[in-house]
């Protein structure tokens, strides 16, 4: 998808590990200017790119008119966002302990409600399209073993949920708001045992955080300028059966 994203600035949240760097990666492949936030410093291949600049924070506790500041900064305007900071704590329902649930929904949702509102905001005003792109979950839609995602859970269908009512508000100014449905990614934050990847179809096996990539370039570029409000499952199948 080289060139799909030629003279854009795209801000990615989480982007100094995972999916988030498999993002930036590919958005950058795609000719983008890239704004990585996260609250460590990048990978080294990130950091010589010459397109792609950091800056680190926690966007749980900023304002996220910060995020939107250093990135006209940077590159004087901007194009597209990716909600794809998270966390997860595992625990069975009964057992959640409320300030991991509080981390989470204040991480996984609130936030990305925050950032995109000032991202839409700047958009609104200054009369210019945009793309908002959330990454959500399969658990967004189903539950999934191993238990103990309930919180998880609860954040990214929320997420999915801000997603759909977002893209109502803002499609009459020329925003868009997608959302990506990653399934088993080899991330730290995903379990790749034998028993989860024989029920996807595709192969048997986990999808990777530049397959994610290659779907929010699609999202984010022209090629998906008629798409608003909708969810695509990047999951190899899992959701098939």
């Amino acid at each position: 998808m080289s060139g799909a994203l030629d003279g854009r600035s795209i801000v990615v949240t989480g982007a100094s590990r995972g999916i988030g760097t498999g993002i930036a990666r590919r958005v950058l492949d795609a000719g983008a200017s890239v704004l990585g936030v996260a609250r460590s410093d990048p990978p080294e291949e990130l950091g010589r790119h010459s397109r792609f600049r950091h800056l680190i924070a926690d966007l749980s506790a900023s304002p996220p008119e910060q995020v939107v500041g250093a990135a006209l900064a940077q590159f004087g305007r901007v194009d597209g966002l990716v909600n794809n900071a998270g966390i997860q704590f595992y625990a069975n329902c009964w057992e959640q302990d409320d300030a991991e649930l509080d981390d989470m929904l204040r991480v996984n949702l609130t936030t990305p409600f925050l950032l995109s509102q000032a991202f839409c905001r700047h958009w609104v005003d200054a009369s210019e399209p945009g793309v908002v792109v959330n990454i959500c979950s399969i658990e967004s839609s189903v539950g999934w073993s191993p238990p103990g995602q309930a919180g998880y859970a609860v954040t990214k269908g929320g997420l999915l949920g801000l997603t759909r009512a977002m893209a109502l508000d803002v499609a009459p100014h020329g925003i868009r708001v997608v959302a990506i449905g990653p399934g088993i990614i080899e991330t730290e934050m995903s379990s790749t045992e034998p028993e989860y990847l024989q029920r996807i179809p595709l192969a048997n096996r986990p999808g990777t955080p530049d397959e994610i990539g290659d779907s929010a370039v699609f999202l984010l570029s022209d090629g998906a300028s008629y798409i608003t409000g909708e969810i695509l499952y990047t999951d190899g199948g899992y959701l098939l059966p």
